[in-house]
């Protein structure tokens, strides 16, 4: 058996799985993206560690499909950090009063 420890693992909510950005976290990714969509810190790596994966058009996304679209509209980012390994999707969606979104 191996003595190998992955230095990540200690960070993670699952030690099976990935590690997690929290809502606090989901929270700090929407509000940098928001503020300078090309600048946003991990919350737990600081800045210059993630990296916009994908951008889907949400609508597919609410029916199970990921399909790919351009950042503009109704989409949802995808986001990656290189050092902590966490992910983030982010719904940029916009309600416009229709009623068909539930709030999260």
């Amino acid at each position: 058996m191996s003595d190998f420890k992955d230095p990540a693992a200690a960070d993670r909510d699952d030690p099976g799985g990935p590690p997690e950005f929290n809502l606090q976290d989901g929270l700090s990714l929407a509000l940098s993206y928001l503020e300078d969509p090309s600048n946003v810190p991990c919350p737990h790596c600081g800045p210059g560690t993630i990296e916009v994966v994908a951008f889907l058009d949400a609508p597919s996304m609410e029916h199970g499909t990921a399909v790919p679209t351009n950042p503009d509209g109704d989409y949802t980012v995808v986001l990656y950090c290189h050092r902590c390994g966490r992910a983030a999707a982010l719904d940029l969606s916009r309600d416009e009063g229709t009623g068909d979104r539930d709030a999260a």
